[in-house]
């Protein structure tokens, strides 16, 4: 069998694989959708596919055993053609369908219906689509609720591509799926009674309370989330199970971050959103919790990546520079001195052109540690950048200085053995003194000790050379 193509497939698979999408774990944002597709339209199977070069692949699916099927059994490789929703309402009767294993398989497919979701650009990466295994016409008011869905999981793309096209730094990726939730909302509310029909299986923990904070519905999400089971919690108040310090404030539009308690005891950090209704003159209050753990672990993950040399897992250049003002203000309250030492690898660069940089990354790795394990464990040493480090000492005496400089210029000066070969480098090193009294800013005293290091590194390299005072420099 065969499958039609457009004049943009080229464009339309740079998009889709862009995003991002493909072969990723399921999601709750896209879940909802199929759920609500096969309660609106009363079918068996639902998909939110997207349309590879030779595969369709379901990002969501109910009634779908497998995750992926051949494009060209794929009744959404015509979807993604259209302008306008593709229909069928008999494929056993189409010619196109009517020798599909797909629909000639014992309780094959008949009817089929699908929206293409396309991307910011207009390009079709895969559809919404309902299934059934009986003969059936679509509806007009179906297929406007299909419609409607269809857009739901289009913005949900378009803010995705968003992210990925604006390479968001974290907070502005969470300010994306922020919006994201609160567009999902939006969208969903005017379909709140089809909603009620799947809360259950939803994946974060719902939970309804009436105006004196007692417990009236708490779904099965919110049973594994808190542990506690459902008929325990009715007619208790929220407050004595999971927020004991009170409902966190809500202005029924934003998500507000909190901290849950456990049936065992132990605290969750949660997001929570609330959205307050008046059902027959009673107000009732809808609460969607949920579980932040993850996040919050990869956001303390991504801020240490942050100010970590990838090679040496030393601290890079942007931890020094939130390290060092602070160490000097730690002088200037102490009236302790404080030594910048600036080193600069000599030779690296013959290491490089002759051996290869693979092997020049295993020296920096290897030297990194030597100077790590000569330090004390209180000094602060971080990769500058390329074969330069800096190292700062609080509270040490010049002599002390000095002796620690000329141990790390013998360290550094160990051979490193590649093969058959050992690998010899040396390291200038220039230190530049902080008093206490001095005026000088970071910058100024970095400078000093690159400074001197460079007059290491003419008087013969494998030298330490002290700066001259701030006030007798120039």
């Amino acid at each position: 069998m065969s499958f039609p193509t457009a004049p943009d497939e080229d464009a339309r698979l740079a998009a889709l694989y862009e995003l991002a999408l493909l072969d990723t774990p399921e999601e709750p944002a896209f879940d909802r959708i199929t759920r609500l597709v096969t309660k609106l339209l009363d079918v068996p199977i639902s998909t939110v596919t997207l349309v590879d070069a030779q595969r369709q692949w379901f990002k969501s699916s109910i009634g779908v055993e497998n995750q992926e099927t051949s494009r060209d059994v794929a009744f959404c490789a015509y979807t993604i053609m259209s302008s306008e929703p593709f229909v069928v309402e008999d494929a056993s009767q189409d010619a196109r369908f009517s020798q599909n294993p797909l629909v000639t398989a014992p309780y094959g497919i008949r009817f089929y219906v699908g929206i293409p979701l396309r991307s910011l650009q207009g390009l079709a990466l895969g559809s919404l689509c309902a299934l059934d295994t009986k003969p059936r016409v679509v509806s007009e008011d179906e297929l406007a609720a299909l419609q409607d869905l269809a857009a739901i999981a289009t913005e949900e793309v378009h803010l995705r591509e968003r992210v990925v096209l604006e390479k968001k730094n974290a907070a502005a990726f969470q300010q994306a799926l922020n919006e994201l939730h609160q567009s999902m909302e939006r969208q969903i509310e005017r379909r709140t009674n089809e909603l009620n029909l799947v809360i259950e299986s939803a994946y974060d923990a719902y939970i309804s309370i009436d105006a004196d904070d007692v417990i009236l519905d708490w779904n099965r999400a919110a049973e594994v989330m808190f542990g506690w089971p459902r008929k325990e919690t009715l007619a208790r108040t929220i407050t004595q199970l999971i927020f004991p310090a009170g409902l966190p404030p809500s202005n029924n539009r934003a998500s507000i971050t909190s901290t849950a308690r456990r049936q065992d005891g132990t605290e969750l950090p949660v997001e929570v959103r609330i959205k307050t209704l008046m059902i027959d003159g009673r107000e009732r209050r809808s609460l969607f919790i949920h579980d932040i753990t993850e996040r919050q672990q990869l956001e303390r993950l991504r801020d240490q990546q942050a100010r970590e040399d990838a090679l040496t897992k030393l601290p890079n250049r942007r931890a020094l520079d939130e390290r060092l003002p602070e160490a000097m203000a730690r002088t200037r309250r102490s009236q302790q001195p404080l030594a910048v030492l600036f080193m600069d690898l000599d030779g690296f660069k013959a290491i490089n052109d002759t051996h290869g940089h693979a092997m020049g990354d295993e020296l920096l790795r290897v030297i990194a540690k030597r100077l790590g394990a000569t330090v004390r464990e209180t000094d602060y040493i971080a990769r500058w950048a390329g074969d330069e480090f800096v190292l700062l000492l609080e509270g040490s005496e010049p002599t002390a200085i000095d002796s620690l400089a000329n141990k790390l210029v013998q360290v550094v000066q160990e051979p490193l053995a590649a093969g058959n070969a050992a690998l010899h480098v040396s390291v200038s090193i220039g230190v530049a003194l902080y008093l206490p009294a001095s005026a000088e800013t970071a910058n100024e005293l970095l400078k000093r000790a690159d400074v001197a290091m460079y007059d290491a590194k003419r008087s013969g390299k494998a030298q330490v050379r002290i700066a001259q005072p701030l006030d007798n420099a120039f």
